[in-house]
């Protein structure tokens, strides 16, 4: 079996965090995101998975390696992804694929069980098959509507809410069969929700959606990020090395910690639950809620941090209060007694003076 993974995008909703590394390559409990999609195709039976590089691909490249350490084979195609688009990128391998083949995008975090969506794909005998999830707001996906076998009849990508027809949303995993991809012009930006999909649907082509009830989330923002981490505690989002069994307690009564390697942590106060990557030290009667701490951070005595994501090699000063839902960019200094308010973004590289006040606009 064959898979292909979507990984050249820039993750722009995700800034700063992505300045330095690829969304792909953003930690999720330690690991990139893209290794969990990595190791479900793997189990699914895939033996050779083409990811689609792009923007600071070396990053992709350097990690995965020819994946024998993951056991699969991986290639790897580079030159105009971005511009051609999802499909039209996608058509570049698919000329060396002879048989059905998944297409993923490389920041689902989902439980949705490959298999079963390929097998349905096969009954089906659906020339592409998109997973749909269910969400509240369809707004920022493609939105399908499927008959009582689940064709697809109508879709339409990201539209605005009077348009919006479903609550069924492309979930960004699809199974196709080659032969789609002579609809795909040669060199061309083409797109699967924009061109691909719709031309199907003009020629009447079999496009079947597959709606699942599974967890999904596409982790587009630092909110969705930090919801996908609390779902994991939750145990709502199974991950394969984290026993969630034993963390739901820890929740409600106190806070649920999730360290890295080679840590000092002095007692801290932590609420909801606390991420850390490695070679983070917490000083004394620290407070951490619902937060996520990347690698090589330190954290001075009495600062305050309140459902945060602190990037990689961050320095933060004593008695600092980070509000909720701010972000601060790597390699950042924030020095003592100044608060960043709720929804900030720190950009890379910055440093924040000594009893500074940062507000959002």
């Amino acid at each position: 079996m064959h898979a292909v993974i979507l990984a050249g995008g820039k993750g722009t909703r995700l800034l700063p965090l992505t300045v330095y590394r690829p969304k792909p390559m953003i930690p999720f409990f330690n690991k990139p995101m893209m290794e969990y999609v990595v190791k479900e195709l793997v189990n699914a039976g895939v033996e050779e998975i083409f990811i689609l590089v792009g923007y600071l691909k070396e990053r992709i490249i350097n990690y995965f390696g020819d994946g024998s350490d993951f056991g699969v084979e991986i290639k790897y195609s580079n030159g105009e992804n971005i511009k051609l688009g999802t499909a039209g990128a996608t058509k570049k391998v698919a000329d060396r694929i002879n048989d059905t083949f998944i297409v993923t995008s490389s920041d689902v975090l989902t439980n949705l069980d490959v298999n079963t969506l390929y097998d349905y794909h096969k009954r089906k005998k659906a020339l592409a098959t998109i997973a749909l999830s269910q969400v509240e707001d369809p707004s920022q996906y493609g939105i399908a509507i499927v008959d009582s076998n689940n064709r697809i009849l109508k879709f339409k990508e990201k539209p605005r809410p009077e348009e919006a027809f479903s609550n069924l949303v492309n979930a960004g995993i699809y199974i196709f069969e080659p032969e789609v991809f002579d609809l795909v012009p040669r060199g061309q930006n083409f797109d699967f929700s924009l061109n691909l999909f719709p031309k199907m649907l003009e020629e009447n082509l079999p496009l079947y959606g597959f709606p699942f009830e599974e967890y999904w989330n596409d982790v587009g923002r630092p909110s969705s990020y930090l919801q996908a981490t609390v779902d994991v505690f939750l145990g709502k989002l199974k991950l394969p090395q984290i026993r969630t069994d034993s963390l739901k307690g820890n929740l409600e009564y106190g806070g649920s910690l999730y360290s890295g390697r080679r840590c000092q942590i002095r007692k801290p106060q932590i609420r909801g639950f606390a991420v850390l990557g490695d070679n983070v030290e917490i000083s004394r009667n620290v407070k951490i809620e619902r937060s996520v701490i990347f690698s090589n951070v330190t954290i001075e005595e009495g600062a305050e941090i309140y459902e945060a994501i602190i990037g990689e090699n961050v320095y933060i000063g004593k008695g600092v209060i980070i509000e909720s839902g701010s972000v601060i960019g790597d390699n950042s200094v924030i020095e003592d007694f100044t608060k960043i308010g709720a929804n900030v973004k720190i950009w890379t590289e910055s440093r924040i003076g000594r009893e500074s006040i940062i507000l959002p606009d």
